[in-house]
């Protein structure tokens, strides 16, 4: 093991993702976006990468994936990356649709 390390923080509708998704651990990425979605099922919720410093394309297999899995329980995942991450360049470089940010909770 190199070190790298996945953590996940779910926050109600969000479920913020940081670290290195790399071919060891990417079946955790999986399970855990597998298991936000069965929570949320028919919801609408977010994944927030931008502390994502590793993406292979296992990782964004795993992204896309489970937001098929979403519109197939009648919801809506929305991929968050803001400008300059590594995930939103590679969203960008893949024509992934993604957000820059977290929609407003503010109400405004």
């Amino acid at each position: 093991m190199d070190g790298r390390s996945l953590t996940f923080d779910a926050r109600g509708d969000v479920l913020c993702v940081a670290g290195s998704v790399d071919e060891d651990i990417v079946h955790v990425l999986q399970e855990r976006l597998a298991d936000f979605v069965a929570a949320h099922r028919g919801d609408v919720v977010w994944v927030d990468v931008d502390g994502v410093d590793f993406l292979p394309s296992a990782g964004i297999g795993a992204l896309v994936a489970a937001q098929g899995a979403a519109l197939r329980a009648g919801g809506l995942l929305t991929l968050v990356a803001a400008p300059g991450t590594l995930a939103a360049r590679v969203f960008g470089l893949m024509g992934i649709e993604h957000d820059a940010a977290l929609p407003s909770s503010d109400g405004g």
